[in-house]
């Protein structure tokens, strides 16, 4: 049998083994959120040099979605849509739903300026392609947001641009297929007013 001796130098050997675990684990909880504190920070720094014009690169694997925002909307601004579609990518893999919204609507405003360049410059093959994936922008940032009111409206101009038809179905498989009448151009018309 243990003596109450005994017995009090276990207590005080477990305490005292309790209390060094639990300073070790504050001083680990304490570094990571220092580093997470940190990385923050230096996020925000970016951010802040991206909205006073200036071309900071980012890391679009290990950038917090905001970072990834804030360039996309630095690229986008200066028609550099090839460069922001691999953040807005990366940004549907990990952003929450409102930043996701606001990278897909503002990408398709993009594309649908640069649609409107081309149009003005009678480029009609050019526009055409960049309204349909603006169309396919706007569709997806209203399946995440049905309620964005100017989704709804972009997207509505959008299709007022460049019409969506559907494809005929043959009815008999074994005619061959004929070409049909065109009814009307891809690009009807272009209706006054941004979108």
């Amino acid at each position: 049998m243990l003596r109450a001796s005994q017995a009090l130098d276990m207590l005080r050997q477990t305490r005292a083994a309790a209390l060094w675990l639990i300073l070790g684990l504050s001083l680990i909880v304490i570094a990571a959120s220092g580093y997470l504190y940190i990385g923050k920070q230096q996020a925000n720094a970016i951010i802040s040099q991206l909205r006073t014009n200036h071309d900071v690169p980012v890391d679009t694997a290990s950038a917090p979605p905001a970072l990834l925002d804030a360039r996309a909307g630095f690229l986008l601004y200066r028609d550099r849509i090839e460069e922001a579609q691999p953040l807005l990518d990366q940004a549907l893999l990990r952003a929450d739903t409102q930043t996701q919204v606001g990278m897909l609507y503002n990408m398709a405003n993009a594309r649908m300026r640069a649609a409107f360049a081309a149009i003005g410059k009678g480029d009609y093959d050019k526009a055409i392609p960049l309204v349909s994936l603006a169309k396919s922008e706007y569709r997806s940032a209203l399946r995440l947001d049905p309620c964005n009111w100017n989704a709804k409206y972009n997207l509505d101009i959008a299709m007022r641009l460049v019409r969506d038809l559907p494809q005929g179905v043959p009815e008999d498989e074994q005619k061959p297929l004929e070409t049909p009448e065109k009814l009307w151009t891809d690009l009807p018309g272009v209706p006054k007013g941004l979108p």
